[in-house]
């Protein structure tokens, strides 16, 4: 059955420019929502380039697809076990344009 591999709840953001009240902007972020998502770890190494040990992981998200998260998005992050990952690149899943696959690190 399909609904059982998505058994991961995520909550996607994406980033927004809000008025600082001095002429300028800042960035902020809009949850777009909560989502049940099928997670994969692809990869997870050590990165030593601050002189500090520092472990990234880069997960593969797959929900349904909105009108907000499509492969035109952009600026988008997820929340996962209270870690904050960069969606690096989002693709269609299937033919029919219902779920996405999301590649993103953190």
């Amino acid at each position: 059955m399909l609904s059982r591999k998505y058994n991961r709840k995520v909550e996607v953001y994406n980033t927004v420019p809000v008025a600082d009240g001095f002429g300028g902007n800042i960035s902020t972020d809009n949850s777009l929502g909560m989502f049940w998502a099928e997670v994969k770890m692809l990869s997870s190494f050590k990165d030593h380039a601050v002189g500090v040990s520092d472990i990234k992981k880069t997960y593969s998200f797959k929900l349904r697809a909105t009108n907000e998260i499509t492969p035109l998005a952009n600026d988008l992050s997820i929340i996962y076990k209270s870690q904050k990952y960069v969606v690096n690149d989002i693709t269609y899943d299937d033919e029919n344009f219902r779920f996405v696959n999301i590649i993103a690190n953190g």
